[in-house]
């Protein structure tokens, strides 16, 4: 019985693991283009409407149009054009710009700037009050 309840305690949690969307929020750059950034800050998605994407030798991106990305020793993401990214001892990002980034109990992306975002029980986002500043979205990938 045992090994019945722990098999199934192991099959539960790695079910809702499988169904927890990926945080990231979408930053409009220039030109119509945008980065998508993940709370880890690693680019998650580029969508470019106009202008060139370059590489680095490791295949990150280090530009598009004209807007420059720089990167630390880590390989996350510290500037995207004026844009600086902070990140907290966790290696989350706190801090875009001028704003600020929280998160909830279970490393969700909380709140941008003025804007809270909550969660139901199995991570889909259920409200977002407040109004994320004009220049960032929050952006889900494993959301149904």
């Amino acid at each position: 019985m045992r090994k019945l309840l722990l098999w199934l305690a192991m099959f539960g949690a790695f079910t809702i693991a499988q169904a927890l969307p990926t945080d990231a929020i979408e930053i409009f750059i220039a030109d119509g283009n945008s980065v998508s950034l993940s709370s880890a800050g690693k680019i998650s998605n580029l969508n470019i409407a106009s202008g060139g994407v370059r590489y680095d030798i490791s295949n990150r991106v280090t530009q598009v149009g004209n807007v420059t990305i720089a990167y630390d020793g880590v390989g996350r993401v510290v500037k995207i054009g004026e844009i600086t990214v902070i990140y907290d001892q966790s290696s989350r990002i706190i801090k875009l710009g001028n704003t600020v980034i929280a998160y909830d109990f279970a490393s969700r992306i909380s709140k941008i700037g003025d804007a809270v975002i909550t969660y139901d029980v199995i991570s889909r986002v259920t409200n977002v009050s407040g109004m994320i500043p004009d220049n960032y979205r929050l952006a889900l990938t494993g959301q149904p």
